[in-house]
């Protein structure tokens, strides 16, 4: 059981993360339809604002007395590519970005939380949390329903049926988090810990597997980088999955994955710097270069938590 200082906390910091993650799913979804699913485009635009609007209360509930200082350059919540990520990929693809989200959050680190908005701050938080898991509810029957129609061959879609299948898997391991934290409940036992370990580094082993897909054939180098990382991330995976018969093991794997993701992060990195300038051949959005780097830096913060 946690207290109303860590459930506040808690709640802040991962809506910060999963909001801007979830209004990006639709996005990336919407980009990969041709203008036949224009009914699917408008209702992925629908949830996007709902995030957004979502987004934009955690926001303003949030000040560096609430959100801890040592998240500031963490690069979960955004990162010195965020802001121009956006701009370049709602020009690109046509589709609106409320970038002022993004702007009010540079700000919140700064800031001191208003009384007025003090005032009945666990209820609004748990009121945030409510919503966000009734949305992302729907959000998860709205993917899986269009990755149903794309597996039947009654939908197309640009993009891969595994990064459908990818997003949904994340947005019901968010609704589990959320569900936890309004129990006042975390991730602390040994099984649950090895279980977000199995979920997070299958993530990022397809991570490698899509920005290797998506690069032009003629990034050789590029290619072969996020090859060795696919396969490398493949044998991590295999010895997560062997912690759940094995959990003594799970300090020495969760040392590999810091490493093996340490790597991959700075990888993305370079990679997200390379797309913005555009020095790299790829179909890869511009945001979702940084946000497959923020996912990173995510994942690094928990495991660092779970050494400890």
């Amino acid at each position: 059981m946690i207290s109303d200082r860590e459930y506040i906390i808690h709640s802040l910091e991962f809506n910060l993360f999963f909001l801007r993650i979830a209004r990006e799913h639709t996005i990336f979804v919407s980009a990969s339809l041709p203008l036949k699913n224009l009914s699917t485009m408008r209702q992925a635009n629908v949830f996007k604002k709902a995030y957004e609007d979502l987004l934009s209360r955690v926001i303003l509930l949030s000040s560096s007395e609430q959100v801890g200082n040592r998240l500031i350059n963490s690069g979960e919540f955004i990162t010195e590519f965020t802001l121009e990520a956006e701009k370049i990929t709602s020009q690109l693809t046509g589709i609106p970005i409320e970038t002022n989200i993004t702007k009010q959050e540079i700000n919140i680190f700064g800031s001191v939380l208003p009384k007025s908005r003090q005032d009945n701050i666990l209820a609004q938080i748990s009121a945030v949390n409510d919503e966000a898991i009734r949305l992302t509810t729907s959000v998860i029957a709205f993917q899986t329903k269009l990755l149903n129609d794309i597996l039947s061959c009654k939908a197309f879609s640009y993009t891969y049926p595994l990064m459908l299948d990818h997003v949904t898997r994340e947005a019901q391991f968010a609704v589990m988090t959320l569900r936890k934290l309004q129990m006042k409940d975390t991730i602390d036992t040994l099984n649950e810990i090895i279980n977000f370990e199995i979920n997070w580094t299958r993530l990022m082993d397809e991570h490698s597997k899509f920005i290797r897909g998506y690069l032009d054939p003629s990034e050789t180098a590029l290619f072969e980088t996020a090859d060795g990382f696919a396969n490398d991330l493949d044998k991590l995976l295999a010895s997560t999955l062997a912690l759940e018969d094995s959990p003594e093991d799970l300090a020495r794997v969760t040392r590999e994955t810091i490493n093996q993701v340490t790597k991959l992060r700075d990888f993305k990195k370079q990679g997200t710097a390379g797309i913005l300038a555009c020095k790299i051949k790829s179909i890869i959005p511009p945001l979702l270069s940084d946000h497959v780097l923020r996912e990173a830096n995510y994942y690094l913060k928990l495991l660092k938590t779970f050494k400890q």
